[in-house]
């Protein structure tokens, strides 16, 4: 085995969550205790947008996020000088048993040295008899006795602190793919923005759950109390013997009978993984009144996605909302926010109730803005009577800030007189515009278009909303609350940017391009999957001589089919159904809508500005009063970038400025770029430390 100059074997633990730095704090610590000082082991760097990418790079893509991610880990610690990068292995049915295999293939490929060895929980000291071939086995009892001690004294504390359910605060479950619960890197700190929007967040795989599965249903007693009494874990034996070693923070008479109902779905069979565990946290979570589950999955995980649709079963027969979400290395940040932010706020507006939202007015003027990808929406409400008082619609044109200050100024100057009471922002820069305008609220785009929608007929069962480059299905009860919702993720496919993009080639306005559509007798099949491949299937269409009505009536309802079968799921479309967003504009995407889901499509009166309006409404019903006073057409905005070097994320930040003082920073993940709000754009380039930047632009971006 390799070891430095020094004699010492260096060891590189790879990040999962806390348990990375526990696992390297507790092995150095029994190693030190037996006496052996020739190996100390070293965390891994934490996990950036670097670390995917470098790992993706020498990865089929149809590997999972968990595998990149390690070999990532594994490429920076070879970085660092490490003779040996241990993985996580599981040991079950989960092709991850087989990543270090994989990866010490790659590193051979490209010429690296660092050996890679797996960690196994039915084997935790295999690795180490590599490099420490006079470990007795008394010592690896001992070893491994330090080692599940201070993992379940890790993850009682954990689970302790998890059994203090806050009242009133939405009750969020989290079940999948264990690596991807666990490493805030592979799901985009959602956890924690679950968190701050307030909910109430438990865990279903903290690691010991994991390791001492059988524990908690009192399985497999012999098997325990010998393993108990090999280690030497006597206290351990005697403490599970009177049931304190069960998880403080789970119901176990209601976890067994979600493990026995599981089996009406999956009888005695596994699918690998998590994967029927993931079914067994649902109905859990459903019993025990919880209100929503998160079920989370690296794409393409084959046990997670083979029972999703048996979790939407679940879901249906058991009366819980459950969201799926997928992750991969192209998964937008934004995406995330909207998704968890709405999910709180549902929860909320369902114990609030629709009656008690809907019944409220307020005298004055209230503004709602919809910041969107493609374009920019502004509805000015009298909420005493819910008149619209003026709307505007412009078209974003990749430049959001300047297309707030247009659309604002532009209902400012035709409405001279009528003082803005207050107002709230969505879309996906409802943030930019939250700072710019110095807005109250900022609201998720889901509630919002529900809002909206409602206000325009309160007996829809079904939203469906697609605008340039979000499409959305929201789920209603027979009361009008929204109950469960969906939105794209990682493709464009099932958006306008999708019909957008043939418009122009077929030099069709997009506005006629229903019309269009509508004037061929039937259509042609387009590939509808992928935004990329339809078009290479269009070119091949047109290629053999079919019209571009003919095609632009498939790809209507190739955009159809797509919405149905990967934003709805297998969730059937209830009627009434309302179309909003400006898609909805398109007759024959219209009449696909119709003919597919077998219901009446109803347009929405206003398509264009449901958002807006319904972020207009919820300012008025939340009071949302502020902000917008000083904003018109002689306000300056703008934005000034600086490339932070300060650690490996690197990020690029956007500082946002109104009348020369900066307002908010973007896309700083530590925040300590907040500090400067407030401060003109000279202060701040006078503060920041050469050491904090790699570069400033040296002319701010001027807009509008």
């Amino acid at each position: 085995m390799q070891t430095t100059e020094a004699g010492l074997t260096r060891i590189g633990v790879p990040p999962m969550g806390a348990y990375g730095r526990l696992l390297k704090r507790s092995i150095n610590k029994a190693l030190r205790e037996l006496g052996v000082h020739n190996v100390t082991l070293e965390l891994a760097p934490p996990i950036t947008r670097k670390t995917i990418d470098r790992g993706t790079q020498y990865m089929d893509e149809n590997m999972c996020l968990p595998a990149k991610i390690l070999l990532g880990n594994i490429l920076e610690m070879n970085d660092k000088g490490v003779d040996v990068a241990l993985e996580w292995d599981n040991c079950g049915e989960c092709r991850q048993k087989a990543y270090w295999l994989i990866h010490q293939s790659v590193l051979r490929q490209i010429n690296v040295d660092t050996k890679v060895r797996a960690l196994q929980p039915n084997d935790l000291t295999g690795w180490l008899m590599d490099i420490v071939p006079d470990f007795s086995r008394s010592k690896q009892r001992a070893f491994i006795r330090r080692i599940l001690r201070d993992l379940w004294e890790h993850d009682a504390k954990v689970m302790k602190k998890q059994a203090d359910v806050p009242e009133d605060a939405p009750r969020i479950g989290v079940c999948g793919e264990i690596y991807t619960v666990l490493e805030p890197a592979a799901n985009l700190d959602l956890m924690a923005r679950l968190k701050n929007a307030g909910a109430y967040v438990h865990n279903a795989l903290p690691l010991s759950h994991f390791l001492f599965h059988d524990l908690i249903h009192g399985e497999n007693r012999l098997k325990w109390s010998l393993i108990f009494s090999y280690l030497g874990m006597y206290r351990e034996l005697k403490d599970w013997c009177l049931g304190r070693m069960e998880r403080p923070d789970l119901d176990v008479a209601l976890y067994n009978r979600a493990r026995r109902e599981t089996d009406h779905y999956l009888p005695k069979k596994s699918v690998g993984g998590h994967g029927k565990e993931s079914i067994t946290w649902t109905i859990y979570y459903a019993l025990a009144g919880f209100d929503s589950v998160i079920h989370i999955m690296p794409f393409p995980c084959m046990p997670e996605a083979t029972t999703s649709v048996i979790i939407d079963e679940v879901a249906k027969d058991y009366g819980i909302a459950v969201n799926h979400f997928v992750f991969d290395q192209q998964f937008g940040e934004q995406n995330i926010i909207t998704r968890a932010e709405a999910l709180v706020n549902m929860i909320r507006f369902k114990k609030k109730g629709l009656d008690s939202t809907l019944s409220v007015r307020r005298p004055g003027y209230w503004l709602g803005l919809d910041v969107g990808s493609t374009s920019t929406k502004a509805v000015l409400l009298d909420g005493e009577t819910l008149e619209i008082v003026d709307e505007e619609y412009q078209f974003t044109n990749r430049n959001p800030i300047s297309a707030i200050k247009s659309v604002v100024t532009t209902i400012g100057e035709r409405n001279p007189g009528k003082e803005i009471t207050g107002g709230a922002t969505t879309g996906s820069g409802r943030r930019l515009a939250k700072a710019l305008l110095e807005a109250p609220l900022a609201v998720d785009e889901i509630n919002c278009q529900t809002i909206g929608c409602m206000l325009a007929d309160r007996s829809i069962r079904s939203i469906i909303e697609i605008g340039g480059q979000d499409s959305k299905f929201i789920s209603l009860d027979a009361n009008g609350v929204p109950t469960w919702f969906s939105m794209n993720s990682i493709c464009s496919a099932g958006t306008g940017s999708f019909l957008s993009s043939a418009a122009r080639e077929f030099k069709v306005p997009i506005e006629e391009l229903g019309a269009c559509a509508r004037s061929a007798k039937c259509g042609v099949n387009v590939t509808g999957r992928c935004g990329v491949f339809a078009e290479s299937d269009i070119v091949s269409k047109q290629q053999a001589g079919y019209p571009v009505n003919a095609i632009a009536k498939g790809m209507c309802r190739a955009l159809a089919q797509n919405f149905l079968n990967n934003i709805c799921r297998s969730r059937k479309v209830e009627g009434p159904v309302m179309f909003s967003g400006a898609v909805a504009l398109n007759e024959s995407v219209a009449d696909a809508f119709a003919e597919l889901s077998g219901q009446q499509i109803h347009i929405h009166p206003r398509a264009r500005i449901s958002g807006a309006l319904g972020a207009a409404f919820i300012a008025m019903a939340q009071n949302a009063r502020g902000g917008f006073e000083s904003f018109d057409a002689e306000t300056t905005v703008g934005s000034h970038i600086i490339h932070c070097d300060d650690c490996a994320n690197e990020c690029e930040v956007s500082l946002i400025y109104r009348d020369n003082r900066i307002v908010c920073a973007l896309n700083s993940r530590c925040g300590k770029y907040e500090k400067y709000c407030g401060l003109t754009l000279e202060e701040v380039l006078e503060k920041v430390a050469p050491a904090d930047i790699h570069a400033v632009e040296e002319t701010p971006v001027e807009v509008g």
